[in-house]
């Protein structure tokens, strides 16, 4: 299977755009990381409400499927939760942060499991206990999650906005 990009390279300077405003919102999220905390906390509900308007959606399209059921109950589940996430912050903030932990303490996990395949290092089980260490800061130290949760978005953002102006300007 090919990939073509065909019309793509016409409009090079919708990647170039694209990689400013993501510049501009890694530097936001920087400079103002508190505003970006709760701005991302609302996204956070948001996109979990939009996800159970889909859900919705397709319950209400798929009438004659057996599953219609289950999409129903996700959908009004994520509506739910959604606007509660987007009504108050600070359980989303939370929320993030829990989701951010577990993520980290299923990776250091992970990295302690490789110590056999390493030889027993010594470096695989400082680096896994690190980790759990990251973890356990995430999730019992607020601003020190809040604010891991702030720069990792941002330079997330700042690395895919260069990344789209480089591929604009070598599509012109």
């Amino acid at each position: 299977m090919e990939i073509t990009v065909g019309r793509g390279i016409r409009l090079w300077w919708v990647f170039v755009l694209r990689g400013i405003l993501f510049l501009l919102l890694g530097i936001y999220l920087l400079a103002a990381p508190v505003s970006g905390l709760i701005a991302l906390g609302f996204t956070f509900g948001l996109i979990i409400f939009l996800a159970g308007i889909a859900d919705l959606l397709r319950a209400y399209q798929d009438r004659d499927q057996g599953d219609r059921g289950w999409h129903l109950f996700t959908g009004i589940i994520d509506l739910i939760l959604g606007i509660i996430l987007m009504t108050h912050l600070g359980a989303s903030i939370t929320i993030l942060r829990i989701v951010i932990g577990f993520y980290f303490l299923f990776r250091g996990l992970i990295i302690f499991s490789f110590r056999k395949a390493a030889g027993g290092s010594w470096w695989v089980i400082l680096g896994a206990l690190i980790t759990l260490l990251f973890v356990g800061m995430i999730w019992f130290n607020p601003v020190f999650g809040s604010m891991t949760l702030v720069l990792w978005v941002a330079l997330a953002f700042l690395i895919t906005g260069i990344l789209n102006i480089m591929l604009g300007l070598r599509l012109k």
